[in-house]
């Protein structure tokens, strides 16, 4: 019996004004929750561009989709490549559009074959550091899931253990000098752990830490997420930089 796949529920719609790429958008189309919709303008802008600004006459060109990658992460790759090329201002519409469809269609072969492109594309191609960027896109979605879990069952086992939760009464003194994840962190345990009757006055080390790590551990997600949607939204350019 064939895979059911699963339906989108949404669409994600790139190109157009005010619009970008979310790390919450590239799990979605990542796992077929939801369609990819080239905004029109874009398109015009590009074929604008192509045809007044191309170089050199097109090449054969395959793209190939790393073999270690999961079904997902060639999926969010294909995301991430898509966008760059609507962003780099200097791409035919021809890729563009045969991506949008693979990805929307659902099918397990995501296989573009052989496309025409420029040599400014090839640049482009080369240098996106998209499957990166697609993989990151799904770990930060995941990340910030895993985060609020983490302190989910923090509070299980601090009820578990009988614990004296006396050391998340943190405050943000407004100064500067307290950490605000951690103080973050430390209100919603007392808020999952409120009206609970299975608390009580054992000191456990492990339960006052739980600011200081989970606080640590959501500073380290933003970050991630900051920088992750920064890239995801830059324009594939030939000099680009690679992350590490």
């Amino acid at each position: 019996m064939a895979d059911k796949k699963p339906k989108a529920s949404s669409v994600i719609t790139l190109g157009g004004k005010g619009s970008s790429l979310s790390a919450a958008s590239v799990f979605a189309v990542a796992n077929g929750l939801a369609q990819v919709r080239i905004d029109s303008s874009i398109l015009d802008k590009l074929k604008s561009s192509s045809s007044s600004n191309r170089k050199s006459p097109p090449v054969k060109f395959h793209i190939p989709i790393p073999k270690i990658l999961t079904f997902e992460e060639s999926r969010a790759f294909l995301l991430a490549l898509l966008n760059k090329l609507l962003l780099s201002g200097s791409a035919s519409t021809v890729l563009p559009v045969l991506i949008s469809n693979v990805l929307n269609a659902g099918s397990k072969n995501l296989d573009l074959g052989e496309v025409e492109v420029s040599a400014e594309e090839v640049g482009i191609l080369d240098k996106s550091c998209a499957c990166l960027y697609g993989i990151c896109g799904i770990l930060d979605y995941e990340s910030l899931a895993l985060s609020t879990i983490a302190d989910v069952v923090a509070a299980m086992s601090s009820e578990a253990s009988k614990a004296d939760v006396g050391a998340l009464n943190l405050m943000d003194s407004g100064d500067g000098l307290s950490v605000k994840d951690e103080v973050g962190v430390a209100s919603d345990l007392k808020v999952l752990l409120n009206g609970s009757k299975l608390m009580g006055k054992v000191e456990v080390d492990a339960v006052s830490e739980i600011p200081k790590i989970h606080g640590s551990l959501r500073e380290v997600v933003r970050m991630v997420l900051l920088r992750t949607r920064v890239e995801l939204n830059s324009g594939g350019k030939s000099g680009e930089i690679r992350w590490g």
